[in-house]
């Protein structure tokens, strides 16, 4: 075929494309689940312009000389089109929708297993309590050799392809051969298939004996419920001050973000407000008995966090409630729908913008299109922002000439992101190429799944976190297996690394051994966010 022709049945698929949306969009979507067929649907209202895009549709598709995938062309044609609106706006295939479904409900069908895979052997690194595999005997460290009738030890294999082996329909049975500290097992462990839930609360506990702390990795369809759980219990526990983080949070399902921001305010208070060109202003006001009204708050945010954590944030902002530390975060302010289509895809569609209590619309620009959009993180470190916290003083004046200003009076940013009252700047130290190629490589991973956990801690999980030491063997033995695999190590860059390295080898061995909660709690034991952010609790 020409490229011409290639050209002229892309433009024309493209227009189909349009119409297909149209008449979803146009119908608000009441016959998504339908097939329509070969049959044509015009939408009530329909233009001469869209009667032409039909019957381009029914040429192609009844006259053209070659069979065509006309699905195919309109899912690429689809993409293409929303390429050209917002960054947000976005085509979903039927697994892409699935895969973000599961991760916001906070479930999916499975046996609940964790494991990572060293020296083409998937080591068991963590069992879901009383879930399917732990009810069948599947520990920790157990090394799985066959899924059923597939061999998965010492061949190559896909990661996707584990997963579909062992993902399957709820009340299904999956056979699974484990190696236990050098021997295999006589007999499969028989593993049902069943409900897993995933928490939307990387952890929550007491850093002292007044502070609570919580962060969110997501907001997800449970999550006001989990923050609802853990904040009552933690108060319980004496917590009379709250560290709230949502840094690396990328946002979620904005009544979540609601919900939440309502446990922390007074009655009566604007949390946010939405409009857009076909949205009429929606007002979001908190209702009484939030768990946390009073007491003090500090949200951690960075540039990661964005969309609902940015909502959060600029209420609190805002309100004056609480006070907002570490980086400018990412500068999202659309609100997305989901409008599926029968065959199981989707168009994630920004409809409206959400403003904060003083009016910001904190979405950064993208008329420049979306590399420069989503590349303008990184030109926040080229430029300094990120590690020194220079910023324009121009930045709080919008383009409508307007300065917004906080619950305090403070002029704060108006665009691009929310802009912390507390400037933390990103600790670099440690973070040079011998690290990034560490990370890039796996190699903590590797090092800790390989050789760290073979002997089983006599510690318990407090001793471990504040008494716990990497032995200087460790980490040499670590620095020949990176020597092995990187390069023209530099030894300067290996020294300037080790602090770095060694907290992050332990915090693996902890999660290993006792779970995502002592992760996190040696990562923040010298987290200098959570330091100034009890420095500021303390005022």
């Amino acid at each position: 075929m020409q490229s011409s022709t290639k050209k002229n049945l892309l433009f024309a698929a493209m227009y189909a494309a349009v119409l297909a949306i149209g008449i979803f969009l146009g119908q608000n979507f009441a016959d998504e689940q339908k097939d329509v067929g070969n049959n044509a649907i015009l939408p009530l209202g329909l233009t001469d312009k869209q009667g032409k895009l039909q019957r381009m549709v029914q040429l192609l598709r009844e006259r053209y000389v070659d069979k065509i995938g006309i699905d195919t062309l309109q899912d690429f044609a689809i993409g293409e089109i929303l390429t050209h609106l917002d960054p947000h706006s976005t085509y979903m295939s039927s697994r892409e929708v699935k895969a973000v479904e599961e991760r916001l409900s906070g479930t999916f069908d499975g046996i609940g297993l964790e494991y990572y895979e060293v020296n083409d052997t998937l080591l068991v690194t963590g069992v879901s309590a009383k879930g399917p595999a732990d009810r069948a005997g599947v520990l920790r460290g157990d090394k799985l050799i066959w899924i059923n009738d597939t061999r998965i030890a010492g061949v190559e294999i896909s990661k996707q392809k584990i997963v579909d082996l062992v993902r399957g329909r709820r009340g299904t049975v999956v056979k699974i051969w484990v190696n236990r500290a050098g021997e295999e097992l006589s007999e499969p462990l028989t593993i049902t298939r069943n409900k897993i839930s995933v928490s939307s609360i990387d952890a929550a506990y007491m850093i002292d004996s007044v502070t609570a702390y919580i962060k969110i990795k997501q907001f997800g369809e449970h999550t006001a419920d989990e923050f609802y759980e853990a904040l009552t219990s933690l108060k319980e526990q004496g917590g009379k001050r709250l560290i709230l983080d949502l840094r690396d949070n990328g946002g979620g399902y904005f009544f979540a973000a609601i919900s939440v921001l309502d446990e922390l305010l007074p009655e009566g208070k604007l949390m946010v407000y939405t409009k857009g060109a076909n949205e009429k202003r929606m007002d979001y006001i908190s209702r009484a008995g939030g768990v946390f009204e009073s007491g003090k708050l500090a949200i951690l945010i960075d540039e990661n966090s964005a969309s609902a954590s940015e909502i959060v944030a600029g209420a609190v902002q805002d309100l004056n409630r609480g006070t907002i530390i570490g980086r400018r975060s990412f500068g999202k302010g659309l609100v997305q729908e989901q409008f599926s289509f029968g065959d199981g895809s989707a168009v994630n569609l920004s409809i409206a913008r959400y403003y904060t209590p003083s009016g910001r619309s904190i979405q950064k620009p993208y008329d420049s299109g979306n590399i420069q959009y989503f590349n303008e993180l990184n030109q926040r470190f080229l430029s300094g922002e990120l590690t020194s916290g220079k910023t324009n003083a121009a930045d709080t004046i919008a383009s409508d000439g307007r300065i917004y200003r906080a619950g305090n009076g403070k002029a704060i940013l108006s665009e691009g992101g929310i802009m912390p009252d507390i400037y933390v700047k990103l600790d670099t130290s440690g973070m040079n190429s011998f690290y990034r190629s560490v990370t890039q490589k796996d190699l903590i991973n590797k090092y800790v799944y390989g050789t760290m956990v073979v002997t089983p801690l006599s510690h318990t999980v407090e001793d471990f976190i504040g008494g716990y030491t990497l032995p200087a063997s460790a980490y040499l033995r670590f620095i020949q297996m990176a020597r092995s695999e990187i390069a023209d190590v530099s030894q300067g860059e290996v020294r300037a690394s080790r602090t770095l390295i060694e907290r992050e080898i332990k915090a693996l061995i902890g999660r290993y051994f006792f779970g995502d909660e002592a992760w996190f709690k040696i990562l923040n034991s010298d987290d200098y966010v959570i330091k100034r952010s009890l420095e500021a609790l303390e005022g």
